[in-house]
């Protein structure tokens, strides 16, 4: 015989199970909307329609705070362009792991009887749904992290092309050419923008804003401030910018190799720990016999 809490459990999981059926089905009409999006950026796309369909109807109006910034997580990895609809979209996606992992929730708690079970699954659901939020944050992270390794360098190219005569449109076509990592795509992303009509200054400071470290931010702030005042100073200033980054990044390396330091003090007192035991325990053995 079933209790009264296993019955309403149990109740509550077919009513849920019915309504995500009922969202799958009439939420078909979303599905164009994520067939262009990556499978590997966005694991089970197929089911996105279902968050979609539900935000929709519950007129949720992506206005919040958490929404206003991550709009801005999404400028920077999709541009401007597509940063509303990777939004929406990233919202879907948690939504639809969401409701679809409460659903097994209760699915699964109807094969086990067990509340213990269901709890647990109930904080698995939560977490699944704060990381494919979180995990945005992480990968512009990483991608601020992966331009950040090529900054020094390309703004050393920059110093030597101006100071060698280049206007710095050229010069920054020229260094764009440099590689294919993040921080040479943002910058060809730059040129054809520049050859689309926007204005150098405004292409530069778009290249500083999607890149999301303040070092560009700033570098490229004094960039636009030199071509505003005529650009006479450029060399001089490109000259002088980069080596305050190569003083950064090996400040910045410097950093890292402390952190490597303090994770490595943590096993080597274990090793410690284990052959002071292997030592010790022996000795008490034998003088206890």
């Amino acid at each position: 015989m079933f209790t009264t809490t296993q019955i309403v459990l149990m109740s509550v999981g077919t009513l849920l199970l019915v309504g995500w059926i009922y969202l799958f089905i009439v939420s078909r009409k979303h599905a164009p909307l994520f067939e262009g999006i990556s499978e590997k950026e966005f694991p089970l796309r197929e089911l996105y329609p279902i968050g979609y369909e539900l935000l929709d109807r519950v007129g949720y109006s992506f206005r919040s705070r958490n929404d206003i910034q991550l709009r801005q997580l999404m400028d920077v990895l999709f541009t401007r362009q597509y940063a509303e609809f990777y939004m929406r979209a990233v919202r879907s996606q948690q939504v639809t792991f969401g409701v679809t992992l409460l659903v097994l929730s209760f699915g699964l708690y109807g094969l086990t009887s067990s509340l213990g079970f269901l709890v647990l699954m109930l904080i698995l659901t939560g977490l699944a749904v704060y990381y494919y939020g979180d995990q945005v944050k992480t990968r512009v992270r990483r991608r601020g992290e992966a331009m950040y390794r090529d900054f020094c360098e390309m703004v050393s190219s920059l110093a030597l092309l101006t100071n060698a005569g280049m206007i710095l449109r050229e010069a920054w076509t020229q260094t764009s050419l440099g590689g294919d990592s993040v921080l040479y795509e943002e910058m060809q992303l730059a040129v054809r923008e520049m050859q689309n009509g926007t204005p150098d200054t405004e292409a530069i400071q778009s290249f500083g804003a999607r890149s999301m470290l303040p070092e560009i931010k700033r570098f490229t702030s004094t960039l636009v401030q030199s071509v505003q005042r005529g650009g006479s100073d450029l060399p001089a200033l490109l000259t002088a910018q980069s080596t305050e980054s190569w003083h950064l990044k090996k400040q910045a390396v410097q950093r890292e190799g402390n952190k490597a330091g303090s994770k490595l003090l943590f096993p080597m007192i274990l090793m410690f720990m284990g052959i002071l035991i292997m030592l010790v325990v022996p000795m008490f053995l034998t003088m206890g016999v």
